[in-house]
């Protein structure tokens, strides 16, 4: 995604903890950003002068509604201004679906500035301005990003495809498995991987050290001969500067088996973990029995 948070920056990063804050709300009461723990949360700096922002602002309401009904928050970050000036501006533009606070200090902005990212900026609070951050039910950041003029898109459809891709997909849905016999001169089992959309699993050869392979291991075999497990061709999946071995979609591991007796079982140990563009979910390793009759 243009102008994600890199390690290198610092901290916050996407996979810790979310900074809290509590922030007067326009018309009225405050909001802690921490009471909407148990929703997917938008988080969005902004300011009035901004003209970013500005062409913003009617497609962040857009995202709110559209977003609602799958208990996802928006909330919408007006920063050292004035006060009465956001509360007219909120009034006129913003629409009544996104939550409105102001940050006048820049304090609670602050505490999300990564002391890495745009370093020249003394004040730190700066650094927030037209940022956006999606914060899990957990609390954790899960996407965080810093203004990037040059793949300006006031839509938010980079976030609106994250939200699609982890909004209402548990962690035991991202990936199926589904054993499946075919017979062929040379007979297979087949363990498809039925990858959820948004979602990619490492191949079984990744590129680099950090990354989970995929894997799938013969645990136990009844009645049947299995030799080496083939997969699929992986597919390229860029992110940033780094091109990963994946696979998408469906994915097909090849078991060829030699049966005797009449058949049996095969029960296969099977390790992966499903990421989306910023994010990834905890790896893991599920048992699978493919049945084998002849």
């Amino acid at each position: 995604m243009g102008g994600a948070v890199r390690p290198a920056m610092g901290s916050p990063q996407p996979g810790e903890a979310s900074p809290d804050f509590e922030l007067p709300r326009t018309g009225g009461g405050s909001l802690r950003l921490s009471s909407l723990h148990g929703s997917w949360v938008v988080v969005h700096f902004t300011a009035t002068w901004c003209p970013y922002c500005d062409a913003e602002i009617a497609h962040l309401g857009e995202l709110a509604d559209g977003y609602a009904g799958r208990g996802v928050k928006v909330v919408v970050v007006d920063l050292e201004e004035d006060a009465a000036r956001w509360a007219s501006y909120a009034r006129e533009r913003l629409a009544p679906s996104v939550l409105a606070v102001s940050d006048p200090t820049g304090d609670a902005a602050r505490r999300f500035a990564p002391p890495h990212a745009q370093p020249s900026f003394t004040d730190r609070a700066q650094v927030l301005f037209d940022a956006t951050l999606v914060i899990d039910p957990k609390g954790t950041l899960r996407v965080f990003l810093l203004p990037d003029s040059a793949h300006f898109d006031p839509k938010f459809t980079a976030v609106r495809a994250e939200l699609d891709a982890v909004v209402g997909t548990r962690p035991d849905q991202a990936v199926g498995l589904m054993p499946r016999i075919a017979w062929s001169s040379t007979t297979e089992g087949t363990l498809s991987l039925g990858i959820a959309p948004g979602y990619h699993v490492m191949s079984n050869q990744p590129v680099d050290g950090y990354s989970i392979p995929t894997d799938v291991r013969v645990e136990a075999a009844r009645g049947v001969v299995v030799q080496a497990p083939r997969y699929p061709e992986p597919r390229p999946f860029t992110v940033g500067d780094k091109t990963l071995s994946t696979f998408e979609g469906a994915a097909d591991v090849s078991l060829p088996f030699l049966a005797q007796g009449g058949g049996g079982a095969v029960d296969l140990r099977v390790r992966y973990q499903a990421c989306t563009a910023s994010l990834c979910l905890a790896p893991r390793t599920e048992t699978v029995t493919v049945s084998i009759a002849q």
